[in-house]
């Protein structure tokens, strides 16, 4: 049994590790040079490279920050008024999935084509469409960390003792779920820098789309970001799981 452990480990960390190492290999080389940064400083030296950075990095601070808000009210409120309706709250929040992005986009382009034209020529157009993406997994990173607390004891508590809502909120419940709102923020700062179909059906220039054209005028230059895309990630979310470590270590 120890060795079929061992060997579908094996397998799945080569399933995942060949095409990054494949991909590293690739962007960071040339025919008859060998291992160069030459393609990875073609792509940085665009211009348009650092501005579609800044772009994503907006759009996903600004839906980690809306997302986090709006579920997060939400769920308290259904977890201390109307746990009857969690189960219906929890269905409603999959729909994301179900319904395709380009659906979500035509039907969203007519409505806003009557009520503001102008709307969707906007970047931060795209904030709506991003909490709205990211919204299943966010909704269950936040009820998995309410669920891990005892809600309903530490607010009965703090109101015994004189807290106000905010106090309450601030000095009581954000400490316990800092670690769940850490965990909804990176995913959508991991899904929106990912990104590609809205942001191009919306005719906007995000990170995805910039690694898009790239990759069409220079495949090795767009494999080189790729990378490095996915070590920034995995590194963001190590360095989450050490913190949270540590925080459960000194509790």
């Amino acid at each position: 049994m120890k060795t079929l452990r061992v060997t579908v480990l094996l397998l799945a960390a080569v399933f995942f590790a060949a095409p990054l190492v494949a991909s590293a290999a690739f962007g960071f080389s040339l025919p008859g040079q060998g291992f160069t940064f030459e393609p990875l400083q073609r792509a940085t030296g665009n211009p348009a490279f650092w501005q579609q950075v800044g772009r994503s990095v907006l759009l996903a601070v600004l839906t980690a920050v809306i997302g986090s808000v709006l579920l997060m009210g939400t769920l308290l409120w259904l977890h201390l008024r109307a746990r009857t309706l969690l189960p219906l709250a929890e269905g409603l929040s999959v729909l994301p999935f179900v319904v395709p992005p380009v659906a979500l986009v035509m039907g969203v382009n007519l409505v806003f084509r009557a009520i503001h034209p102008g709307f969707l020529t906007s970047l931060l157009s795209l904030v709506p469409f991003y909490v709205v993406l990211t919204m299943p997994l966010v909704y269950r990173a936040l009820d998995s960390g309410i669920r891990a607390i005892d809600l309903r004891t530490l607010v009965d508590a703090g109101t015994s003792l004189g807290a106000g809502r905010l106090r309450l909120f601030w000095e009581i419940l954000l400490p316990n779920l800092r670690p769940a709102l850490l965990a909804g923020g990176l995913i959508c700062v991991a899904m929106v820098l990912g990104e590609f179909v809205l942001a191009s059906l919306l005719l906007h220039n995000t990170y995805p789309v910039f690694l898009a054209q790239v990759g069409q005028d220079n495949p090795r230059a767009a494999a080189a970001l790729a990378f490095l895309t996915l070590a920034g990630t995995w590194l963001l979310l190590a360095g989450f799981a050490r913190t949270l470590r540590s925080e459960r270590t000194r509790s």
